[in-house]
Formats: C-alpha cells, sequence, structure tokens
C-alpha cells in the first residue's frame, strides 16, 4: 500500500471511529434516543375520564395518577392492576394537571391557577385533607397566568440543587409558554413566588416555536440531568439541557387521544397518561 492510500485508510478509520463514538456519546447522554415505539397501551376503567398527570413512586414501586376536576388521585401497581382511589378535599382549586413524587410518602401537584401543594399519603390513607391552613399542606403560588385554564399544566421535581431540598420546574400550557423553576422551601409555609426566587431559566417561547404548539407536563431525568416537555397538541416529547439547550426531541405514535402526563418509570421506560383514561408504555 502506497503511503498516501495508508494515510487515507487511517483516516477513514479514526473518521468512522469517531462516528460511531459520537453516536455512542449522544445514546448515552440523551434520554429520548433510548424510545422508538409504543410497547402497549391500558385503558383504566376506574379513572372514568380527565387522566391529566402520573408520576412513579420509588419507595412503594407504584405509580400515581391524577384526574382532573375532582381531586382523585389513583394509585396502580406495575402491571398497573387499580390499588386505591385517594380523594383531596377542601381545595381552594381541584383543576389538578400534574403530579410528582417527592419522596418519603410526598407528593407536589399543580393546578391551573399556577398553585402546586405539597401534602403527604401514607400507606392506606384514602382522603388528603387539602386545606392549606393545615401545617402539614404547604402552597407554593407561581406568578399567576394571564388567560384563564391556561396555567400550569404539569411539575416535576429533582432532588438535585437548590440550598438541600431539591429543584422544581413547572410548565405553563399557551399564551405564553412558561417553564418555571423554583427551589423547594427548607420549611412547611406557605410561599408566593416572590419569597422563592422563582425564575424562567429559559424562553420557552423562543425554544419551543414551530416544535411545540403546548406544554402538558414535564419529567425532570436525573440519570442525563435533563428536563424533558410534553406537549399534547404536538404529540411529541422534547429534552432540554439545564441550559435550555435541545437535546432530543421524540414524536409519541398517537394511539391515544390527548398526551397530558408523562413519567420515567420503574424501569426505564416512558409512561405517559392521556385522556379520557389511556395509559401508555414505550419502552
Amino acid at each position: 500500500m502506497s503511503p498516501f492510500k495508508s494515510v487515507l485508510a487511517v483516516g477513514l478509520s479514526g473518521l468512522v471511529l469517531s462516528i460511531g463514538i459520537s453516536a455512542q456519546a449522544q445514546q448515552a447522554t440523551s434520554r429520548l434516543a433510548k424510545y422508538s415505539k409504543v410497547d402497549r397501551t391500558v385503558r383504566l376503567a376506574e379513572v372514568g375520564g380527565n387522566l391529566s398527570g402520573v408520576t412513579y413512586n420509588y419507595d412503594t414501586d407504584t405509580y400515581f395518577m391524577v384526574q382532573n376536576n375532582t381531586g382523585k388521585i389513583f394509585e396502580y401497581d406495575k402491571e398497573f392492576k387499580h390499588l386505591r382511589t385517594i380523594v383531596m378535599t377542601n381545595l381552594k382549586d381541584d383543576d389538578q394537571e400534574g403530579i410528582v413524587y417527592l419522596g418519603n410518602e410526598e407528593f407536589a401537584v399543580s393546578s391551573e391557577t399556577n398553585i402546586v401543594l405539597i401534602f403527604k399519603i401514607a400507606a392506606g390513607q384514602t382522603v388528603v385533607d387539602g386545606n392549606t391552613a393545615r401545617t402539614d399542606v404547604q402552597q407554593l403560588s407561581l406568578p399567576a397566568p394571564r388567560k384563564d385554564n391556561k396555567g400550569l399544566e404539569g411539575v416535576c421535581f429533582t432532588k438535585r440543587g437548590g440550598a438541600g431540598a431539591g429543584m422544581f420546574y413547572a410548565v405553563q400550557e399557551h399564551k405564553p409558554k412558561r417553564i418555571f423553576r423554583f427551589e423547594r422551601p427548607l420549611d412547611k409555609a406557605d410561599k408566593a413566588s416572590q419569597k422563592m426566587s422563582v425564575s424562567e431559566p429559559f424562553d420557552a417561547e423562543r425554544i419551543l416555536k414551530h416544535r411545540m404548539s403546548d406544554l402538558s407536563d414535564c419529567v425532570f431525568d436525573d440519570v442525563t440531568n435533563h428536563l424533558v416537555l410534553l406537549s399534547h397538541e404536538s404529540s411529541a416529547l422534547m429534552e432540554l439541557d439545564v441550559n435550555g439547550k435541545v437535546v432530543n426531541t421524540l414524536p409519541i405514535p398517537k394511539v391515544a387521544d390527548q398526551y397530558e402526563g408523562v413519567t420515567i418509570g420503574a424501569e426505564g421506560e416512558l409512561i405517559l397518561v392521556s385522556e379520557p383514561n389511556i395509559l401508555v408504555i414505550m419502552k
């Protein structure tokens, strides 16, 4: 082999190796790169309608789902067998849209008035008093939405960041689309947005333009340190790093009518919920 051909061969080999490493690196750093098709769908008869949010409880190895306009939360096992229904009472706003598990039996639920409630659901409990005058219920108030019924659709959480209590992200549906970030308070007192240093770490309208026409939920992936957004109007997921850079997008097959909630399951699968009462699993 001539010296020129030898150098060319080594160069091409290095290029192929580089491309392979680059592809592997993207696979390792992108959550959405791992999914391509729907594994199965499940109709949750107990919900009936208005299924709006889902979260995985890693302590009980079960899923909790919230129903809009009823104050009801449903718990299911990993095979999606219904375990119990929890009724929330004394709510100022029963337009719940998103739910996230925080650990130690604590959950956060978001509502359209841009309120996030934090409370406990103990084993076997079937009624939760949502009265914010109670010391075991905390209300976090974000900037009010400009349009009725265009407020918070989803809330998600990571134990990373903040002053040690973790960090919330919350997504506002539309007009305008907004992504809020705020530390979880160290105390249990109710907080207005001015007391929580609420920020918008990136311009959601600019980032999502021509990509997502609304926001319906989010989940924070601690494995990649990325934020995953869901749009029901666009039937798509989008993955962002903490600086707002788009890492990946994933169209969701339209096997359900209206995707409203997303979480990462026990085995790394994507669990989506859709109105009226459909659960979609992507592996």
